[in-house]
């Protein structure tokens, strides 16, 4: 059996685990679940990730955690994106994430753009255009073309922080 690999994704809106076996050309998803920690909700008017939502995440990565251990899932990336970036505590939150035992790593907002942009292309190798990723705290914009990704840019409008703009109207 082909070794078993993870990912998880930090995000603005949810936390995710997925762990995945087969080949790594034609993975195949054995674990998906993801919880939803809303990590920048009032970030824009904060500057800080709320104590609640770092709760409900900490608990969630810790149940993450444990299933790799459980599973000897060894081979874990551990992504963080927007939230993480842009809070004020945001480097306080990713300690907390590592004395979980888990080694998060802070995306730039080009490199989370380039993330989605491989995606896209891994998916559908002759794709051509432009690749949105609207998440909780940030839209990535990257353009793809020929299996390669272009410049990419990431803007403070993901769904949590347009919410909050359309209520403070």
């Amino acid at each position: 059996m082909d070794q078993q690999r993870a990912v998880i994704d930090i995000g603005s809106n949810t936390v995710r685990l997925v762990i995945l076996g087969g080949p790594a050309r034609a993975p195949v998803v054995l674990f998906n679940e993801k919880a939803t920690a809303r990590l920048g909700r009032g970030l824009d008017e904060t500057g800080l990730l709320s104590p609640k939502a770092m709760d409900t995440a900490l608990t969630a990565l810790a149940r993450f955690a444990t299933i790799l251990r459980l599973r000897g899932v060894d081979e874990v990336q551990t992504v963080a994106t927007a939230a993480a970036r842009d809070a004020a505590n945001g480097p306080a939150f990713l300690d907390a994430v590592r004395a979980l035992g888990l080694s998060p790593r802070l995306l730039s907002g080009e490199e989370e753009a380039q993330a989605s942009a491989e995606g896209v292309i891994a998916a559908f190798p002759g794709a051509r255009g432009i690749v949105a990723d609207i998440g909780g705290g940030s839209l990535e914009l990257i353009t793809i073309a020929d299996g390669a990704c272009g410049p990419g840019i990431s803007l403070p409008l993901g769904t949590l922080r347009l919410a909050a703009m359309r209520a403070a109207d």
